[in-house]
């Protein structure tokens, strides 16, 4: 139950509208008992009154069936509005409860989150927050009012004799009490296992869906299908035996409350032959516990799901409390590097799985050079890309920026300084203005135009129908691969930080393609620190300097030139690359 307290506590802000929905179905359930119950009793009384020709005459009809009217009126507005305030509440909770786990998933990432899969952490965003409501909607909600009922119900009984409030609040112990927690016995493991599964078959159907494409060339569609299938069957089973426990709890309320009606009419026959009160009012009794044992009917379902929202509570805080790999102090807002230099002292790092990426590097970029960092794949390139843009901190030795230490710069003015590019940069399904916005939002239409320029995509957009509010697909799946790089780059224009690391920024692409891009990018630097994380040797002539990497070290540095003359390795490795 600890694990649902975080989200509890969440409710707070929406109390007004939570508080709205309880008193409208508190008041609903009361008007539906008040309902059946007055009925019963005044066409009792009616049908008593009609065996008398005197007592017709001397019966009010008038005040009881305006009661009935009333009781109707009351109930079916108080739906209404219960329903309106409920879901509003609902819906105001899951909102809230989307973007507080977003905010707590954006200092995880990139690097806390590489342990998760997308569909999964899809799954946890989307169907975990889901199962939540079952908090508001399915346990608070029918809880309060079950309370409420109870305890109205049992005064009126009460007052009419305690021995038949007595046995209404046993049988109300029973079912709203004694059975919900044998049902939530019965149903918490059953839940737990029916979310992993459910959990696990979005997840396969999402990244299934995602590389369908691949699935068909390698003929590995049935392999695929079959998983899918075998997590169907299990969630099946799961649902199958959560229906049995609905049934038997269905089958049990029904029984519970035919007993309490018939209990307290075996009570107060006697007192009716006594005189304590009239025939009529035995329809009132039994009518008016069997509509208030509608209020306890939901409480069994609500426990035995509770297994499955406190797995899906603790998926999600699994996902929370996971430490970041690297935190930010804002507090450092002022704090600005002299110039656009870098300097690694030292620097080892190792991946958490335990991968050896760098070992005591030391490598100096002046402010406004150009360097290439080349190796064999594996030698700690793309890694010294995600320490500069701190990714993770390194395990040992100082990355500093104008000689300023990375760890004291804010997240806003680390962001401003250094733009990373690199060969997974993610083209939003939105329009291209959209994606170009994200670097400056406050880029006017002149400025998107002027990039784009630069960029050389201001034909290629200038004569597309709807020009900048083009929809670029899933992933930039309506642009030709040249086309995205050069949305990327524009996008990296835009943002016009003074340090830019490109990581493999011309894959996948052709020659004829590769060198296009290249020659707008050269042209584009101006003073701006380029550090360009590549493998393709017809790119290194342009860069000021070479840094060679092998087995997680710097191996040499020096131009192109002179490490072809000086380093066999490096002369090895162009010639592979050739």
């Amino acid at each position: 139950m600890r694990d649902l307290w975080p989200f509890v506590r969440l409710f707070w802000p929406q109390r007004i509208w939570i508080a709205g929905g309880l008193l409208c179905g508190l008041a609903t359930m009361v008007a539906s008992v008040g309902l059946l119950a007055l009925s019963g009793w005044f066409l009792s009384a009616a049908a008593f009154a009609g065996l008398s020709a005197l007592s017709a005459k001397e019966f009010n009809f008038f005040t009881p069936s305006a009661g009935v009217r009333g009781f109707a009126i009351m109930r079916t507005g108080g739906r209404y509005a219960e329903r309106i305030l409920s879901h509003e509440a609902t819906l105001r909770l899951l909102a809230a409860l989307r973007v507080w786990f977003y905010r707590a998933l954006e200092p995880l990432a990139p690097a806390t989150l590489q342990r998760y899969r997308s569909g999964d952490l899809l799954t946890r965003i989307v169907n975990d927050i889901d199962t939540l409501d079952n908090l508001y909607i399915r346990v608070l909600l029918p809880s309060v009012v079950a309370l409420g009922v109870a305890t109205l119900a049992g005064a009126f009984l009460w007052w009419l004799h305690p021995s038949l409030a007595l046995v209404f609040w046993l049988f109300v112990l029973l079912a709203g009490l004694a059975l919900p927690t044998f049902s939530s016995h019965l149903g918490y493991r059953v839940g737990k296992v029916m979310q992993l599964h459910s959990a696990r078959l979005r997840t396969h159907i999402v990244e299934d869906v995602q590389g369908l494409a691949d699935l068909k060339v390698y003929g590995a569609e049935a392999n695929h299908r079959q998983r899918v299938l075998r997590e169907s069957e299990a969630l099946l089973k799961q649902q199958e035996r959560m229906a049995r426990i609905s049934g038997f709890n269905n089958a049990m309320l029904t029984l519970l409350s035919g007993l309490a009606a018939l209990v307290a009419l075996f009570i107060a026959i006697p007192m009716t032959q006594a005189g304590h009160f009239d025939g009529a009012m035995l329809a009132l009794i039994a009518f008016g516990i069997l509509a208030a044992f509608e209020s306890v009917m939901p409480l069994p379902l609500a426990w035995q799901y509770l297994g499955r929202t406190m797995e899906s509570a603790r998926r999600l805080l699994e996902v929370i409390r996971q430490r970041p790999a690297v935190t930010f102090n804002d507090q450092l807002d002022n704090m600005t590097p002299s110039e656009p230099s870098i300097s690694f002292q030292q620097v080892s790092f190792t991946y958490p799985a335990g991968t050896v990426a760098l070992q005591d590097v030391d490598l100096h970029i002046a402010a406004g050079e150009k360097v290439a960092i080349v190796g064999p794949s594996g030698s700690g390139k793309t890694t010294i890309a995600h320490l500069l843009s701190r990714f993770w901190d390194p395990r040992r030795g100082t990355i500093t920026i104008g000689g300023c230490d990375l760890r004291h710069l804010s997240e806003v003015q680390l962001r401003d300084t250094v733009t990373l590019v690199s060969q997974k940069s993610h083209i939003f399904c939105a329009t291209l203005r959209d994606n170009l916005l994200l670097a400056n939002p406050q880029a006017d239409e002149a400025t998107l135009w002027q990039t784009l320029e630069r960029a050389q995509l201001h034909d290629f957009v200038k004569a597309l129908p709807e020009g900048l509010d083009t929809w670029t697909g899933e992933g930039g799946s309506r642009l030709s691969g040249g086309q995205a790089r050069r949305l990327i780059l524009a996008r990296a224009l835009l943002k016009n930080s003074p340090i830019w690391i490109l990581d493999e920024p011309t894959e996948g692409l052709d020659t004829t393609t590769e060198q296009q891009f290249l020659h707008t990018l050269f042209a584009n630097m101006g003073g701006k620190t380029l550090v360009l994380i590549t493998h393709r040797t017809s790119e290194l002539a342009r860069m000021d300097r070479v840094c060679f990497m092998v087995d997680s070290r710097v191996e040499a540095v020096g131009s192109h030139a002179e490490l072809i003359q000086q380093c066999e390795r490096y002369r090895r490795f162009v010639g592979m690359s050739s």
